[in-house]
């Protein structure tokens, strides 16, 4: 069965979420359980939001200085290892605005204009339609599987245990940041939080809430992204609806099919 391996934002963060196998774990403390072993971890978070195939309904509200408050209605789906759409639906001045991932590439769609640009490798960290998410986290370019060594140690957090795995990035791996550190529940590994890092300087954080089930899973519902050079400014992604093992159509993940959906 194919599985897959990039993340989504959200679906956004299952690649936020894919941890790296690495061959060393930090020690356990005195009276700390036994750690999980990374495979464990990796194969937890690799399916927490992945499946051979998603479909979600989503709400970004995003907060800044310049433009103020603005909210986005969304729709995305994902299928096999690289396919990936979002499309915006209100407010009606950006809807048809969309984003499309295949094994080819990445493409913004413009639909006042009908115009599709593919977005070049250099563009990934640069901000998606005015949040504080970027291309990359959106469709997750970079594999946290592929592109990072990680360790696990216990930690805690507001008077629990937590699980935290301290990730940097493999040689000549192709990423933004030089650390990115999370924070899991200790019973279910769900995310609580992740810190971004570039050198010793904290860039953002994403604070996951809102866990609920969907097929057996611990899925949070929302998240919550904090730049730290930007006080009082935000994005928050929440999940209305998330499926997971639908048919979804191959030909959506086309040009023509992305112009038929957005429309």
């Amino acid at each position: 069965m194919t599985q897959i391996r990039r993340r989504w934002m959200a679906i956004f963060v299952a690649a936020m979420f894919m941890l790296v196998a690495a061959p060393a774990v930090a020690e356990e403390g005195d009276g700390d359980p036994e750690l999980p072993s990374v495979d464990e971890v990796n194969e937890h978070l690799d399916d927490l939001y992945r499946s051979e195939s998603s479909k979600a309904e989503m709400t970004m509200t995003i907060v800044t200085e310049r433009r103020g408050t603005r909210v986005l209605e969304m729709e995305a789906w994902t299928k096999g290892e690289d396919d990936a759409l979002f499309v915006i639906r209100s407010p009606a001045r950006e809807a048809g605005t969309a984003t499309l991932r295949t094994e080819e590439g990445l493409w913004n769609y413009a639909p006042r204009a009908d115009r599709l640009v593919r977005v070049p490798t250099g563009m990934l960290s640069d901000d998606w339609m005015g949040s504080h998410l970027t291309n990359d986290d959106l469709v997750q370019e970079t594999g946290y599987r592929d592109d990072y060594d990680v360790e696990l140690e216990w930690g805690e957090e507001e008077g629990e245990r937590v699980l935290v795995a301290n990730m940097t990035p493999k040689p000549q791996a192709p990423v933004v940041y030089t650390r990115v550190v999370y924070s899991l529940d200790a019973e279910h590994w769900t995310p609580r939080s992740a810190e971004f890092y570039d050198g010793d300087r904290l860039v953002r954080t994403i604070t996951f809430s809102d866990v609920r089930e969907v097929e057996g899973r611990q899925v949070p519902h929302r998240m919550e992204v904090q730049p730290e050079d930007k006080p009082g400014e935000s994005t928050t992604l929440e999940y209305s609806a998330l499926e997971f093992d639908l048919d979804v159509d191959d030909a959506i993940f086309t040009r023509r099919g992305l112009r038929r959906i957005a429309r």
